[in-house]
Parts: structure tokens; C-alpha cells; sequence
């Protein structure tokens, strides 16, 4: 199974990309400096738009600040503001560039030297939730084509020998990332059936090789439909549901009479 290729990647995430860049506009127009406010547009754009922010079931308080992440995905490695206007982008991205530098130390360094210097970064504690946000950062870069999908594959695997105490963080962030990769690639039409999408979820999840980290088909349906609208006639026929587990109930007991 290889990553998804960058064009393709893109291509899902077209509607996402154009709001990103759209709120990136009105930043620069309006020499926005604070986070809260250009929080306060990502919302407002993505909500006009229709559009989601990359999530799970959960909605929680600060997902918009969390969809910061995205801005600063398109902000550095599309548009590189960090280098055209690098203090309002240090103004506005200081975190993530913080999450960032932070995985990087993981992916980089032996484990112990890794902990005291990621615990320095982040103000001497880690929890959960930086974790996650360390994570989406990187998701985020993969599933728009700017990283390689074994760069967030060897992050997961390194986090537990760093932090051993966010190992349950990480597994089920894992399962959120088979989760949308599987609904990206639905969306994308690298996955158009039942046996490819079985296929490319136990690939995926040997890849990553950590325990109990396997999204079952209504995770996977739920991101498809709400962050990469994947239309609901589509789904039943890879992922299948209700009405579908009836219409094979019914051919097996047609078959068998």
C-alpha cells in the first residue's frame, strides 16, 4: 500500500484548501496579528461554506482553534508566508510551529535526550490533548500532500517510547487517522469497493502496528460524509449499512432456497 498521491490528496481536499486560502486573505488584507480574530474568520468562512473542520464524532471547544492547524499547513507550505511575512505568521502559528518543532525532536532524536527537550518546548508538561494537537499538525501536512504518510506512521510508533504515558493517546488517534485516510481515499476513489476497503484498512493499520487501533465502518462513514462530503449512495456500496446488509441478507436467503 503506498501514500496517496500528492494531487490526489489535494484534489480531496480542494474545498478545504480554497477556505484556507480565502482566510489566509483576508488576514494578510486586514493585517490581522491576533489568533482569536483570524480563529474567529476561519470559522465564519468554513461555516458559509458549509464546511467542517477535520474531526472525529467529537466537537469539541476549541476545534476551531485546533483547525488553526490547517491555516498553517496551506499558510507555510503552499503559500510560504513563514518566509514572505514571517513575524505575523510567528504571531499567529506560534503553536503549531511549537507542535512541529516537537515532532520533529521525536522523530529525531533518542528517546530520552527526545522527552526532556519536547518537555522543554511545550513548558514541562504534555498532555493528552497537546498530543493530539502534535499529531493533527502532521496528519494534516500528509492528507493535503505535503509529508509523507511514513513520517506520521514512525511519529505514532516513537511517541510511546518518548512519552510511554500517552500510549492510549496515540492508539486512539491512530484509529482517527485510519479512519479519515480510509475516508479520503473513498473520496478520492482509490477505495471503490467492500474487499479494496478491507484490504486498505488492515494494510494500513499493520503499517502502523500498534494494538487496538481498528475505526469500524460507521467512524469511517461519519468522517466520509461530514469532513469529505463523500455522497451517502457511495458509502453504502463500500462501506455498506442497514439497507445494504439487508439487500445481501436477502440474496444470501434467495440463494439458499
Amino acid at each position: 500500500m503506498e501514500s496517496l498521491d500528492p494531487r490526489k490528496a489535494r484534489e480531496s481536499m480542494k474545498n478545504r484548501i480554497n477556505a484556507a486560502m480565502e482566510v489566509l486573505s483576508q488576514i494578510l488584507q486586514k493585517k490581522v496579528a491576533d489568533r482569536e480574530t483570524a480563529t474567529k474568520i476561519l470559522e465564519e468562512t468554513y461555516r458559509k461554506k458549509a464546511l467542517q473542520p477535520l474531526r472525529g464524532k467529537a466537537w469539541p471547544p476549541d476545534i476551531w482553534d485546533k483547525e488553526m492547524a490547517t491555516l498553517y499547513v496551506i499558510g507555510k507550505y503552499a503559500l510560504m508566508l513563514n518566509e514572505e511575512n514571517p513575524d505575523l505568521f510567528h504571531k499567529l502559528f506560534n503553536y503549531e510551529e511549537t507542535l512541529e518543532e516537537a515532532a520533529i525532536t521525536i522523530l529525531l532524536r533518542p528517546p530520552e535526550e527526545a522527552r526532556k527537550f519536547v518537555l522543554f518546548l511545550l513548558g514541562g508538561h504534555v498532555d493528552d490533548n497537546t498530543i493530539a494537537r502534535m499529531l493533527r499538525v502532521v496528519t494534516t501536512k500528509v492528507i493535503m500532500g505535503f509529508e509523507e504518510e511514513d513520517k506520521l506512521i514512525e511519529l505514532l510508533q516513537k511517541i510511546p517510547e518518548v512519552l510511554p504515558e500517552q500510549e492510549r493517546t496515540v492508539r486512539k488517534y491512530a484509529r482517527f487517522y485510519i479512519a479519515l485516510r480510509l475516508a479520503q481515499a473513498i473520496a478520492s476513489k482509490e477505495i471503490r469497493s467492500r474487499i479494496a476497503k478491507e484490504a486498505f484498512k488492515q494494510a494500513l493499520a499493520a503499517r502502523i502496528g500498534l494494538q487496538k487501533i481498528m475505526p469500524d465502518d460507521e467512524y469511517i462513514a461519519f468522517i466520509a460524509t461530514n469532513v469529505f462530503e463523500v455522497p451517502r449512495k457511495n458509502l453504502l456500496r463500500i462501506l455498506g449499512g442497514k439497507e445494504e446488509k439487508n439487500k445481501r441478507n436477502k440474496k444470501r436467503s434467495a440463494a439458499g432456497s
